[in-house]
């Protein structure tokens, strides 16, 4: 500003290279907030004066809703097209905010042929970068440009080639999903009554996402003829996907109508689109098979909870449920412990089974009960795990402690046996001195031992051990502590 009224000159781009521009002179002072410029006409209407843009701050927003790429073309929308589409910056501004960079589908994304980007989201430090933009089932390529503007991206866009060509915006399809909530898709379901037979047969193209079981097709072929309570059993012929995959090509097989329980070969492939969305998926299903349906991934036995953690002479109560419209006979259901064990077994007396098989309970867990159940059941093949982990008797939450000279330290443990239980405490310092004398404190219930002015003498291994019963076996159990002394810092 300080510079005042200087002499300049104003260029014309001439050509995409900018080579061999012309240019003329021009005066521009700087007025605080704006600038004023003193300019000649020009030459010809061809030429013209440009004001600089923000692209961040004047893009256009696009914000129509039929761009969306799960949205299919209607041929009644017709402000669905882009071919007079003004050549300029746009945002946008609903979806993800960002065009896809994978190929949609044809007739989706408010027209028949939707844009989708090559390449990668420049990130800020990359500013305006080139992008090549194709539009799906044609070899149409253009060229544009992006920019990331933090929060959202700006393209620089031309008008398409014609009305069927559209620029589409990516969303996140996990939220627009249709259910499929049936009970029969479970895997393990066979019905039993071909009038009953179910069929997915043109419920239409669209994003689905299962709400039974465990929310994911089947990965393998079901066994029984009518599993999935249909005709030809549908099943993910890959494997899905992670969360960082986005949106992948997947193959769905549509089992044959055998009636055999081993593997049988693919009757129909359909190819498919998948997303993993975090606690489920969503597939892009188009069902043309007459008599198939989709089938749900689901064991036929599920335990709560699937780990327990006890202290010594807690109770456990492990339910098991079935995952199945079919009755079943309690005689089917094995319980076993670490593999070889049978229950109810002598040796794991204090372990009750319920009649119908379906409810463990553990009274008075110690050692002996420590490790991994198996709930089974032979005609389905299918097994739920339950692992029991006992917390130590005796638990530091702090392995080391720090002291200077003349410090008072306090060590603390947790008794994770029952109130219920007698226990018999006592702490040492290793090898085997007692802590006795005015400059140990224990606490009421044994649980902390305050060291008072230490001294060198008292830097070491302590060792809290407590000797208790459970069911008439006896137990000691022991916390090892190590203080040692503070280095001073240099």
């Amino acid at each position: 500003r300080h510079e005042g009224t200087i002499n300049t000159h104003v260029c014309f781009s001439t050509t995409l290279s900018n080579e061999g521009q012309g240019c003329q002179t021009a005066r521009m002072v700087n007025c605080g907030s704006y600038y004023l410029y003193q300019m000649k006409p020009t030459t010809s209407y061809y030429y013209g004066f440009c004001v600089a843009q923000d692209q961040c701050s004047d893009a256009v927003k696009l914000h129509e809703r039929w761009r969306l790429i799960i949205n299919p073309y209607v041929s009644s929308q017709s402000s669905a097209a882009d071919n007079k589409l003004k050549k300029g910056w746009y945002r946008l501004s609903v979806g993800h905010g960002t065009m896809p960079t994978y190929e949609p589908d044809e007739y989706y994304g408010g027209q028949r042929y939707p844009s989708w980007m090559q390449g990668e989201l420049p990130d800020v430090k990359d500013g305006e970068v080139t992008r090549e933009v194709r539009f799906a089932g044609t070899s149409t390529e253009l060229e544009i440009r992006v920019k990331n503007c933090g929060e959202y991206y700006v393209y620089r866009l031309r008008p398409t080639a014609a009305a069927t060509y559209v620029y589409s915006i990516d969303t996140d399809v996990c939220e627009h999903a249709r259910d499929l909530d049936e009970e029969w898709r479970n895997m393990f379901y066979v019905e039993e009554k071909t009038e009953l037979l179910h069929s997915d047969y043109q419920k239409g193209k669209d994003w689905y996402q299962f709400s039974t079981g465990f929310r994911m097709m089947a990965e393998s072929p079901p066994g029984p003829q009518y599993s999935c309570g249909t005709k030809h059993a549908a099943y993910l012929n890959q494997e899905h996907p992670t969360v960082e995959d986005g949106v992948v090509p997947r193959e769905v097989c549509f089992k044959e109508n055998v009636d055999s329980d081993i593997y049988q070969g693919c009757d129909v492939v359909e190819n498919v689109r998948v997303k993993n969305c975090g606690d489920y998926y969503a597939y892009q299903l188009n069902p043309q098979v007459k008599e198939g349906a989709y089938c749900v991934y689901n064991r036929k036995t599920s335990c709560y909870p699937p780990v327990v953690h006890a202290k010594y002479g807690e109770l456990a109560i492990v339910n098991c449920t079935l995952n199945s419209e079919k009755d079943f006979d309690p005689a089917e259901v094995e319980w076993t412990f670490l593999d070889d064990t049978v229950l109810p077994d002598n040796n794991m007396d204090n372990i009750d089974i319920s009649d119908n098989r379906l409810l463990l309970n553990i009274n008075n867990i110690a050692d002996k009960n420590a490790g991994v159940y198996a709930f089974y059941i032979a005609s389905t093949q299918t097994t739920a795990l339950v692992e029991v982990i006992l917390f130590s008797a005796v638990e530091s939450g702090q392995k080391y402690y720090y002291a200077g000279l003349g410090d008072e330290v306090v060590l603390k443990v947790t008794f994770n046996v029952v109130d219920t239980i007698e226990k018999e405490i006592s702490w040492k310092k290793l090898p085997h001195k007692p802590v006795t004398g005015n400059n140990y404190i224990l606490s009421a219930d044994q649980s902390s031992l305050t060291i008072r002015s230490v001294t060198s003498k008292d830097f070491g291994t302590y060792r809290c051990t407590a000797t208790f019963e459970v069911e008439g076996v006896a137990y000691t159990k022991h916390a090892d502590i190590v203080v040692k002394e503070e280095e001073d810092d240099e």
